[in-house]
């Protein structure tokens, strides 16, 4: 399988594959905190992330919160706090940049979470986010599946023991461009830039009939700007 996938989505030159999908939201990211410095919260850290998602040493200080205790081992963060998913333990206007990574499909009240995270943000402050797009195959499919089922499917698409890992559960209320620009604003946010990605479908790799449809899926959204809105990803910088 892993043939299959180098035949469609080889590396490029910085390691980096083709149509990956946390290179873009983290470069996007970077570039302008990398200026900035300061502060950075992460809202849902959770434990260690894997190398592409690492910003420790990167910006000044980063902090993570989570209500998964697991985050207090994240070796990543310079701070790590629990919270318990929406008020946010810290201070108006400590933060230069807040960023939030597959964390906000599950949140039960967005609104509440998101106008905590302009108030913990400094005035010219940005909230940036990566989330599934709900109009995406995969995450219709997602949202009509129990949580159990949920998990023990998606741990088989990863390749992993069906219970190896625990998946919160979604419930897809800030998931579509629409809902998110409604409630950036409703949250006091001046302005709002989301972007549609639609990465490799690595999630199809247990099966090379499916990783190939999902290979014409992706081909087809990403050479037709006016299926921007069936890409399975969505990037947003939201400005205090």
């Amino acid at each position: 399988m892993q043939e299959l996938i180098e035949q469609y989505y080889p590396h490029i030159d910085d390691g980096v594959r083709f149509r990956d999908g946390t290179y873009p939201f983290y470069t996007w990211f970077l570039q302008e905190v990398s200026q900035t410095g300061g502060w950075v919260l992460n809202v849902g850290a959770g434990p260690t992330p894997e190398p592409g998602r690492r910003l420790r040493g990167r910006v000044q200080r980063l902090v993570g919160i989570d209500p998964d205790p697991r985050v207090m081992e994240n070796a990543d963060l310079d701070e790590a706090r629990l919270f318990d998913g929406v008020n946010i333990p810290f201070e108006a206007g400590t933060f230069d940049a807040v960023f939030s990574d597959w964390t906000l499909e599950h949140v039960q009240r967005p609104l509440d979470l998101v106008r905590e995270v302009r108030r913990v943000l400094k005035p010219g402050g940005a909230f940036w986010f990566r989330t599934p797009n709900i109009y995406h195959y995969a995450y219709i499919l997602s949202s009509m599946t129990p949580t159990r089922l949920h998990t023990r499917v998606a741990n088989f698409a990863q390749g992993i023991p069906r219970d190896a890992r625990p998946h919160w559960p979604t419930y897809y209320r800030m998931n579509t461009a629409k809902a998110i620009r409604r409630i950036v604003k409703e949250a006091g946010f001046s302005a709002c830039e989301i972007r549609h990605v639609e990465p490799q479908p690595a999630y199809l790799a247990f099966s090379a009939l499916c990783f190939r449809g999902g290979v014409g899926y992706e081909r087809l959204v990403n050479r037709f700007p006016k299926l921007a809105q069936l890409r399975a990803v969505l990037i947003v910088r939201a400005e205090r």
